[in-house]
């Protein structure tokens, strides 16, 4: 459907799951294994896994439409996203209201929100690299070195950096090429637009994530109505992937989020 691909397992409320950066939905196993009773929908992002390359002009709002399109299809009024894929569902929850009851969103990332100094130069450097004539293996490298500090989280955890590093060696850094990601980066989310949200919205962060995250999740919890924060010990950016067993609960707390408050 609709040039992505998608994959669905277990039963019950639907959920869309929404991946980061270079990763694909393959990553969200584990997790979702720590969270049966509901029917989780992966979706490979444009240009990543088994979906189509991503479109030049690509806009965020039109990724989140796509997105949101599936979400209707597929009955899933929940929505997880980690790290880019954070800036993706929260985009989805103000561009279809009605469609995402629940938001759980770690490592936020905001669009228009000052980047990290460390990953906007590690960013340069991967296209200045690619132009060079970087292979994937090469880039795949150079990307999950540190600083900036995305994945050194992983490095007390080998054999999850060994299946990132699986998945984005795979990675066709066509979205460098063609220069695609900047229409989505060029994306903005002002605080008039985050008072909007009208989802139960949970954010999650690592204790151990950079700063500019930290104050993405505070900026979301000030400006989001009804924002909860859960943040996960010994975890970097990836939390959801780092530290699965005790992100399960975090995310199984925003998945419900709407029932208990309703319960009270």
């Amino acid at each position: 459907m609709n040039g992505l691909r998608i994959v669905s397992s277990g039963t019950g409320p639907a959920v869309l799951w929404v991946h980061g950066y270079t990763m694909d939905l393959t990553l969200w196993r584990p997790l979702w294994e720590l969270l049966p009773g509901w029917r989780h929908i992966g979706v490979d992002l444009p240009g990543h896994g088994g979906s189509e390359p991503l479109r030049p002009g690509t806009t965020l709002p039109t990724l989140a439409l796509r997105l949101a399109e599936i979400a209707e299809a597929e009955r899933a009024d929940r929505v997880v996203g980690l790290s880019f894929g954070s800036s993706v569902a929260l985009q989805m929850a103000l561009e279809a209201p009605e469609l995402v009851r629940n938001l759980v969103l770690a490592a936020p990332t905001l669009g228009g929100a000052p980047p990290d100094p460390a990953a906007r130069r590690r960013y340069m450097e991967l296209m200045m690299v690619r132009r060079a004539g970087g292979g994937r293996e090469q880039m795949a490298e150079l990307w999950m070195s540190s600083p900036p500090d995305i994945f050194r989280g992983t490095e007390a955890h080998p054999e999850l950096r060994a299946r990132l590093r699986a998945v984005i060696g795979g990675h066709s850094w066509a979205e460098l090429d063609s220069g695609a990601m900047a229409a989505l980066s060029a994306h903005r989310h002002p605080p008039e637009d985050l008072t909007r949200i009208r989802a139960s919205t949970m954010v999650i962060i690592g204790d151990s994530d950079m700063p500019t995250f930290v104050t993405n999740a505070e900026t979301l919890r000030q400006t989001v109505p009804g924002c909860d924060i859960r943040t996960i010990p010994n975890s970097g950016h990836l939390p959801l992937l780092e530290q699965p067993e005790m992100s399960a609960k975090a995310v199984f707390a925003g998945l419900t989020l709407s029932e208990r408050v309703d319960r009270v």
